[in-house]
């Protein structure tokens, strides 16, 4: 079908005398924004039928703005500028939520007495219902925006359109812009606290639903808190929204857009992040300068206190766990906290009686199992700093929650293991909080754990000890052997076969050197030897297997082969920690002394090493006896073409031809 220009896409031309039968019906709908000249040859041009037009796509344009959201596109990040009166922009795009695009092709280092020069600007703006102070004594919280603009430039000559007018001059072009502007931020809280506005404004925000008093038609970058027009504070993601940041959210049920519950996260670690660096590493309660709080977040150093497992942060109300958590699967665990409700501080005690939280400590995956075998819990009850809070509810209001207050945990003991690891846990910088979900499930396992084996165990030891043989190691895992306890053995064998120590000599080596150091750190008591446990091996295996660990000893045997008694030196100690330091952060030539002191050939490159073949249950030959073999011998040489023999005139002295050559013609001459 040809392209007819005349018609948009998949329209349909309605005769003009069915459409007051289709207003009367109601099923016909009309936008008076799309409505748009018809041309035709013979019509008088005049300029309202273009503006009309340019009116028409301009709306068309929002109105496709609006269909992707609002928010800002790239860049616009708001930040102080070169003095305490000046702000930096970055440039970038976004869109309003009109649908209009601004833009800023450039930074803008712009002084927050210039913004708006003219007070009119902002009443033609709608952006200011009452007087404003003057532009140099503002003080308050302003929330900086872009708002498209338009004008006109570049006069040009007018025709008279009459025989007897005049001829003008009019400006020929219609120029968009963006202008940075300041709007006031509409809440009750005094000017002098400023500190506090911010976190009543997060709350009226993240948690009442509150956008203040903005327009519609501009794009909130950032909002400022101001003392007589110099910044105190920034905070970009009160406001600021990124363009499509809702997309793909949980469909309605009550939930808060996406977009809104990250940015309420964003929001809460930047604030936290200047609260810290103005307390000074003193510990505060979140009610102090948070009233709500999201529904996951980093939480300050020292928020749990490892000498009684007492926190401060949350009020007593709440109910507060400590856990570990697999440090990869901390973004899982936080995006589905996120999907909760904001915790509200400022709410009863009450609402806050049945919140829970736990407290999390990121373990890297390499640590997991050393960290797990060292604790007899995954979880541990941490109680609120002021515990006579519960003492002092009235008898009526103890009837009232029904149920009975926990009680007091014993004190951690240090010489205890599992306590040791809660506190240096506790002591983490890292630690998290997660809002909890009030389900009737049990987190308890019924039964027993068993290990099912996938593999020979044999086989895996028979490998193990062909490569170590190969290696000129069996000595030093024999010694290791002895000093094992069955669980530790089995664990250690595990890591000496795994595919990352079997492709490097070194590294074998090195776990060697280092589970005998392990083995040897705890003094022997008295009439028993030194005994190397599962805990101790867990350990080093999260040293070996931990991201950058020995890549200096491979950087040094992928140029030579270590020799082996470089082999031998690192698996009977800690020599190899020094060489694996020194050749990460080794130059090119360095590198090559230190392999040429190691390495199997110093003078020149080597080939790299045939791979022992792997012992499988198929290769393992049953001896036969020996009549047996020779048996089998005599019967393979009968089958076996007789070999050519040396020719009896051959000359004395000469060498009988080979199988290969002997039925080979020589050359005249040869």
């Amino acid at each position: 079908m040809p392209l007819d220009l005349t018609r948009g896409a998949a329209r349909e031309r309605v005769g003009a005398a069915d459409v007051p039968g289709l207003r009367r019906a109601g099923v016909l709908v009309e936008d008076a924004r799309r409505e748009r000249p018809r041309w035709f040859d013979g019509r008088f041009l005049a300029a309202r039928d273009l503006i009309r037009e340019q009116q028409y796509f301009l709306a068309r344009e929002a109105d496709l703005g609006r269909a992707a959201g609002s928010g800002v596109a790239s860049g616009l990040q708001v930040t102080e500028g070169g003095g305490p009166q000046v702000v930096h922009v970055a440039a970038g795009h976004g869109l309003t939520p009109a649908g209009e695009l601004v833009l800023l092709p450039r930074a803008l280092e712009v002084a927050l007495a210039n913004i708006a020069s003219a007070e009119q600007l902002s009443a033609r703006f709608g952006l200011s219902r009452i007087a404003q102070p003057p532009l140099r004594s503002r003080t308050g919280l302003f929330v900086l925006a872009l708002r498209p603009v338009e004008y006109t430039a570049n006069p040009i000559g007018a025709y008279p359109s009459q025989i007897t007018g005049q001829r003008t001059v009019e400006d020929g072009d219609v120029v968009e812009a963006t202008a940075v502007v300041l709007v006031p931020w509409a809440d009750d809280g005094a000017d002098d606290a400023l500190d506090a506005r911010r976190g009543a404004a997060a709350r009226s925000i993240f948690v009442a639903g509150k956008a203040g008093a903005v327009s519609a038609n501009v794009l909130p970058l950032a909002m400022l808190a101001l003392q007589n027009n110099t910044v105190v504070w920034i905070d970009e993601a009160l406001v600021r929204r990124e363009l499509g940041a809702n997309r793909g959210d949980l469909p309605g049920l009550g939930f808060s857009p996406r977009g809104l519950r990250l940015a309420h996260l964003m929001q809460y670690q930047d604030h936290l992040h200047d609260v810290l660096a103005r307390s000074n590493g003193r510990t505060f309660p979140a009610n102090a300068y948070f009233p709500a709080l999201p529904g996951a977040g980093p939480l300050p150093t020292g928020a749990i206190n490892p000498l009684d497992f007492t926190q401060n942060f949350f009020p007593a109300e709440i109910d507060v766990d400590f856990s570990i958590v697999p440090e990869d699967e901390l973004p899982a665990l936080v995006e589905d906290a996120l999907a909760l409700q904001p915790i509200d501080l400022s709410a009863p005690p009450e609402s806050l009686d049945s919140t829970a939280v736990v407290i999390v400590a990121p373990v890297p995956r390499n640590e997991w199992r050393a960290v797990l075998a060292r604790l007899t819990s995954v979880t541990r009850t941490v109680k609120p700093a002021a515990p006579n809070l519960l003492s002092q509810r009235k008898p009526f209001e103890v009837l009232q929650k029904l149920r009975i207050p926990r009680g007091t945990p014993p004190l951690p003991d240090p010489s205890n293991p599992s306590d040791a690891e809660w506190q240096r846990l506790a002591r983490l910088p890292t630690l998290w909080f997660v809002r909890r979900r009030h389900l009737a499930l049990r987190d308890d396992q019924v039964g027993a754990a068993r290990a099912i084996g996938g593999v020979d165990e044999r086989v895996v030891e028979a490998q193990l000890r062909t490569r170590l043989g190969a290696l000129g190691l069996t000595t030093a895992f024999d010694n290791l052997v002895a000093r094992s306890s069955p669980a530790a053995l089995g664990t250690a064998t595990q890591l000496l076969a795994s595919k990352r120590l079997t492709d490097s000599p070194a590294l074998t080596a090195a776990t060697l050197g280092a589970l005998t150091e392990a083995s040897t750190a705890t003094p022997a008591t008295a009439g028993q030897r030194q005994t190397l446990d599962l805990a101790s091996v867990l350990k080093v295996a999260a040293d070996v297997t931990a991201p950058g660990a020995g890549t200096g000893l491979e950087k040094v045997e992928q140029l030579a082969p270590l020799n082996a008694q470089t082999l031998q030196q690192f698996a009977a100690g800690t020599a190899w920690k020094r060489l694996d330091a020194d050749a990460k952060v080794a130059s090119g030539v360095e590198l090559r002394r230190m392999a040429l002191g190691t390495g199997v050939v110093p003078d020149r490159p080597v080939r790299p090493v045939r791979p022992v073949t792997p012992v499988t249950p198929e290769s393992v030959r049953v001896p036969v006896p020996a009549a047996a073999a020779a048996g089998k011998r005599v019967a393979k040489s009968k089958k076996k073409p007789a070999a050519a023999a040396p020719a009896q005139d051959a000359a004395p002295g000469s060498k009988p031809a080979s199988p290969a050559s002997s039925g080979r013609r020589r050359k005249p001459g040869a």
